[in-house]
Formats: structure tokens, sequence, C-alpha cells
């Protein structure tokens, strides 16, 4: 439902450069057909559809600020991944940014440890 929602927006933002961005998504370099970025676009849309039904789930286990963290870090082992796997360059934002990333799961997830401790201890006396 909410896709035919969102038809006449995409219509209004991108309706008239689609046709030229159809046309070079499915030639030129990349030699795709237009089934097969169809296909692509589908099972893309499967994994996002996924990805956000585990989210949902997960969040019925974990405290949201736990899951809040589990997404930064899953987006800097992505742009980790990217950089070995694809070796797309790293820009200076790119770098600071997945430093932060890492940086804050550190804090947090010291920071939740301690707490546990206390707790524990706390419970004990």
């Amino acid at each position: 439902y909410s896709f035919l929602i969102s038809i006449p927006i995409f219509l209004l933002g991108e309706g008239r450069s689609f046709p030229g961005l159809w046309s070079a998504a499915i030639g030129g370099e990349s030699g795709k057909t237009a089934m097969e970025m169809v296909k692509a676009i589908i099972i893309s849309g499967l994994f996002h559809y996924l990805n956000n039904e585990v989210m949902y789930l997960a969040l019925g286990n974990v405290h949201p600020v736990t899951l809040a963290v589990g997404n930064t870090l899953k987006r800097v082992f992505i742009i980790v991944a990217s950089v070995l796997v694809f070796h797309n360059p790293v820009t200076k934002q790119a770098a600071i940014g997945s430093a932060v990333g890492i940086g804050g799961v550190l804090v947090y997830s010291l920071t939740k440890q301690h707490y546990e401790k206390l707790e524990a201890m706390e419970k004990e006396a």
C-alpha cells in the first residue's frame, strides 16, 4: 500500500529524469538487460524488507540503544568491507565517521559492562 502512495511523489520528484536514468542503467557499461535490472531491484527490496523485519524482531529482544549501536557498527563494517574488497578510496569525512562509530561502540560496551557489574554487586550486597 505504501508503495502505491509513493508513486505520485516519485513521479513529481524523479519522473522526468527516470527514463534517461533507466536507459543508462540497463545499457552502456553495465551490460544489464531490463529484466536483470528489475530482478536486481526486486531482490534489493526483498533484502531491505528482511533487514527491517530482523531489526523489528531484535528490538523486541534488546534495548533500543543497543540496537542503534549495533546498527552503527554494521554501517562501519560495510564501509570497511567496501574499502577492503572494492578498494574504494576513503574520504577524510568517512574515516572520521568510522572512527567515531567504532569509538562510540567501544565506549557504550565498556559503560554497559561497568553498570552491569555495579548492578550485580548491588544484588549480592
